[in-house]
């Protein structure tokens, strides 16, 4: 029996509108017949680019985590000029979820709609959207654009599998899908992104885990919360373990938050698809999206993450650094001493050369 995750990677800027792009989003799943909550990016604010060396936002969102089914998938994309834009985000998600139901209503009413691929009905329902301006906001609005992912692609989705790097980014994305969205505005200046996805098919044993992963917070009691604690301590071994007792209270709520604070979600102590994802594996997929980028004290981030574990695996004699993402003394140090073992420049930066000794 398989399951798969989808999880949106990311953001590539392919050509900007304006000089510095500020944007935002959503992505909508149709898994099956039901429609999924609306995903809107980013969590608060716009995303921005800008300088030529910031053309990738490395997302690492769990969008959906369950058994293989046919996969309807719609984005939208807005260049933001100016208003209220959390309103605006509000507005354009409550369009996408009505487009969703519309295409849903139609794909499965009346004479000959169902011999019509959902994904069609999606596109244009949301195309409709656009072209009679229902959004009613004032920022260039992207062609929303679609597409369906069958079961049986997203089980190939391993065999698939590619990695996005541009000689003007240093950081990568891997994914098996991409939704590009194209626009132009007011002033005829085209823009084009891509939207990627991973699909990661996830083996279950005959017996498998029937937990699952439903949403935890304080005051949650069970063998989710069980399951919850034991990731925890595989994640956060240098504090002191938590007592696998199956009970959500303070001490489990602030490791949550520690956690979340580690690998940069959303510090809330709720255990939704975010944080199950990053637990489950979106920290290694996100650690892998980083790339090698030129670190040093002060540095922070998935990229550190992927430092530290190195430096433990490479320099095991010494006490483990915490993962935690966080380019402090202690990393520094450990860094200078990695140096100083394998004759590099000993400047506690992490450079190519420092890199290019850890990783190979």
């Amino acid at each position: 029996m398989t399951d798969v995750r989808v999880v949106w990677t990311g953001l590539e800027c392919r050509i900007r509108q304006e000089k510095e792009d500020e944007i935002y989003g959503t992505i909508q799943l149709i898994t099956g017949m039901d429609p999924q909550p609306v995903v809107k990016f980013p969590d608060s604010g716009t995303l921005e680019f800008g300088p030529p060396n910031e053309r990738i936002f490395s997302a690492q969102r769990l969008l959906y985590s369950g058994p293989a089914k046919d996969i309807s998938v719609s984005a939208t994309l807005v260049e933001y000029d100016s208003g209220d834009v959390e309103k605006e985000k509000q507005v354009v998600s409550d369009a996408v979820a009505q487009a969703a139901t519309t295409a849903l209503a139609a794909f499965t009413d009346g004479a000959g709609a169902a011999a019509e691929p959902l994904i069609d009905l999606l596109s244009g329902a949301l195309v409709d959207f656009v072209a009679d301006d229902v959004l009613g906001i004032g920022n260039d609005v992207y062609n929303p654009s679609a597409a369906f992912l069958p079961k049986d692609r997203l089980l190939d989705a391993d065999t698939r599998r590619k990695t996005l790097q541009r000689p003007d980014d240093p950081r990568t994305l891997q994914f098996t899908d991409v939704i590009v969205l194209s626009g132009t505005d007011d002033a005829g200046d085209p823009g084009v992104y891509g939207l990627y996805l991973d699909v990661q098919p996830v083996a279950v044993a005959p017996h498998g885990d029937a937990i699952g992963t439903p949403t935890l917070s304080t005051g949650a009691r069970g063998p989710a919360v069980e399951k919850l604690q034991r990731l925890l301590n595989a994640h956060v071994p240098d504090l002191p373990s938590l007592a696998v007792d199956g009970v959500f209270g303070p001490v489990t709520d602030g490791r949550v938050r520690e956690y979340q604070r580690r690998v940069e979600v959303t510090v809330d102590g709720v255990v939704g698809p975010q944080t199950w994802g990053m637990l489950i594996g979106g920290e290694q997929a996100q650690e892998a999206a980083a790339g090698t980028p030129v670190l040093s004290s002060g540095s922070h981030g998935p990229a550190v993450r992927k430092l530290q574990r190195l430096l433990n695996g490479h320099v095991p004699d010494l006490h483990r650094l915490a993962v935690d993402g966080v380019f402090g003394p202690l990393t520094d140090g450990r860094v200078r001493e990695f140096q100083r073992r394998l004759a590099l420049t000993v400047d506690g930066v992490v450079g190519p050369q420092t890199w290019g000794a850890l990783t190979h």
